[in-house]
C-alpha cells in the first residue's frame, strides 16, 4: 500500500478536511444534489484515509513502535523482549543479537534501576533507503533512579524488512548530544 496512504503527510488530512469543508457550505447554500454527492466523496475520502492510516501499519510506524518497545523492555531490564526487535543480521561493532542479549549492560540496569526513554520519533528524520531498508534517527536518554545527570544520546537506526515481512532494527549507531550529534560516542557498557 502507498505510504501516502499508510503514513500521511498532514497535509493529505487539511486538504481533504478544507474539501469536506467548502463542499458542505456549497451544500448547504445550494441544497443540490451534485453538492450533496461531493460531501459525500469527500466524507468518504477522508473517513478512508482515517481507517487506513489507522489500520494499516507503515514502515516508518513500525519502526517507531519496535523503538519504543526496546526502551520499555531495556526499562524492565528484559534482554529477551529487547533482542525480540533486533534483526538476524544484526551487527553493532561486530557484536551480534545474541552479544546484546548477555552484555554487561543489563546488569547496569538493574544496579541502577535505570529508565529508558525516546523522543524525536516524528517524520522529519525518516529516510526509505530502498523497498526493504529504512533509515531514522531520534533521541534518548537513560537515567539512574535517584541519581543525578543522565546518559543522553542521538540514535541514528536502520532497520530491514526480514523473511516475515516485519521491519527489525539492523544497525545503530550513538552520537553525543553536547557535540551537535557530529561525534559518535558509545553507551557505557553497550556491546
Amino acid at each position: 500500500m502507498p505510504k501516502v496512504l499508510t503514513d500521511p503527510p498532514f497535509l493529505l488530512y487539511a486538504i481533504l478536511f478544507i474539501g469536506f469543508v467548502i463542499a458542505g457550505a456549497v451544500w448547504f447554500r445550494l441544497r443540490s444534489r451534485k453538492s450533496l454527492i461531493a460531501v459525500a466523496i469527500f466524507a468518504l475520502l477522508l473517513g478512508a484515509l482515517i481507517l487506513i492510516d489507522r489500520l494499516v501499519e507503515s514502515p516508518r510506524e513500525e519502526s517507531v513502535r519496535r523503538v519504543e518497545a526496546m526502551a520499555a523492555a531495556a526499562t524492565a531490564r528484559d534482554p529477551a523482549r529487547f533482542v525480540e526487535q533486533l534483526a538476524k543480521s544484526f551487527a553493532y561493532n561486530g557484536k551480534t543479537r545474541e552479544d546484546v542479549r548477555n552484555s554487561g549492560i543489563w546488569n547496569l540496569i538493574r544496579q541502577y534501576d535505570a529508565r529508558v526513554a525516546v523522543w524525536g520519533l516524528g517524520k522529519d528524520d525518516f529516510q526509505i533507503l530502498s523497498d526493504s531498508e529504512i533509515e531514522f534517527g531520534f533521541y534518548a536518554k537513560g537515567e539512574a533512579a535517584g541519581q543525578q545527570g543522565a546518559v543522553l544520546r542521538y540514535i541514528r537506526t536502520r532497520f530491514v524488512k526480514e523473511a516475515d515481512g516485519a521491519y527489525r532494527l539492523k544497525s545503530m549507531k550513538f552520537y553525543s548530544i553536547e557535540n551537535g550529534n557530529r561525534a559518535e560516542e558509545p553507551i557505557p557498557g553497550f556491546p
